[in-house]
């Protein structure tokens, strides 16, 4: 399964991450993909002509299809999910940053929030169709029907979630409520706007990336039972065992399965 990135126009970066594509080739049949919760939300085209499966593991017993020629909307997870794809699924995708789909789009990410819905939008479906020329092809789009400057709010929610990335994770919400100048219920509800999910479970999930990122800078490198402790004692969980449950919920397997596969490549069997 091959995937490659494209920056989006640098107007768009604020609220864009990149345009992606991914495909499982002819060669390697069926193949599966862990994805991580991250707090963005995504379009995803099924440009290819073979039906993918996605297994959301916040939602126990649902497979959803992604059909070819379908345009969809996943929104923020607070579980990992594994999406299944045999030889003809070719993906085309819009990856938002936290809050970009709500300000770009203005709608909430209330209804995509562990799951993934129909995105009812035929011209835009028809610039994913193709891989050849994605990234210009969707400036092009973004400029026409939606156009900068984007609308202004009372608020700035990149700032929220910079304070958030900064601290990794470990900011308190009475904090961000405190330095935005709102009320806790007012923040909750900026937040259900834009991430569709509660600011502590938006941190919780900032601080699981936190985790990711250092057992990816530890490379090849063993990673032991000090190490783990150490990373959960600098990112305030309350012992070794907190740090592993809410690593499982967020990836689907245990940190030193993952720092496993980070030093050797080898999946087991696994999706990484």
């Amino acid at each position: 399964m091959s995937f490659i990135e494209y920056l989006p126009a640098e107007g768009w970066r604020p609220h864009i991450a990149a345009y992606w594509v991914r495909k499982t080739e002819p060669e390697t049949g069926s193949a599966g993909r862990r994805v991580y919760a991250d707090g963005c939300a995504d379009l995803i085209c099924n440009a290819g002509t073979s039906t993918a499966y996605y297994h959301p593991m916040a939602l126990q017993d649902v497979v959803i299809p992604l059909e070819p020629g379908v345009l969809y909307l996943g929104g923020t997870m607070t579980a990992y999910g594994v999406v299944r794809s045999d030889s003809g699924v070719l993906f085309t995708g819009i990856r938002f940053r936290p809050g970009g789909y709500y300000t770009v789009f203005a709608q909430t990410m209330g209804p995509a929030v562990d799951t993934v819905v129909e995105f009812p939008d035929e011209e835009l479906r028809l610039a994913m169709q193709t891989e050849e020329g994605l990234a210009p092809r969707l400036d092009r789009w973004f400029g026409q029907r939606v156009g900068l400057p984007l609308r202004t709010r009372k608020y700035d929610f990149s700032l929220l979630c910079r304070q958030i990335y900064d601290s990794g994770g470990q900011v308190s919400v009475e904090a961000l409520a405190r330095d935005a100048h709102v009320s806790n219920r007012t923040l909750e509800r900026i937040f259900k706007e834009n991430v569709g999910i509660p600011p502590k479970e938006f941190l919780r999930i900032v601080r699981f990336q936190e985790v990711l990122k250092r057992l990816r800078q530890v490379g090849d490198a063993t990673v032991s039972e000090e190490s783990l402790l150490r990373i959960a004692f600098d990112l305030g969980y309350y012992d070794h065992a907190h740090l592993t449950n809410e690593f499982k919920k967020y990836a689907g397997i245990l940190p030193s399965e993952l720092s496993h596969f980070y030093k050797t490549g080898i999946a087991g069997g696994q999706y990484f």
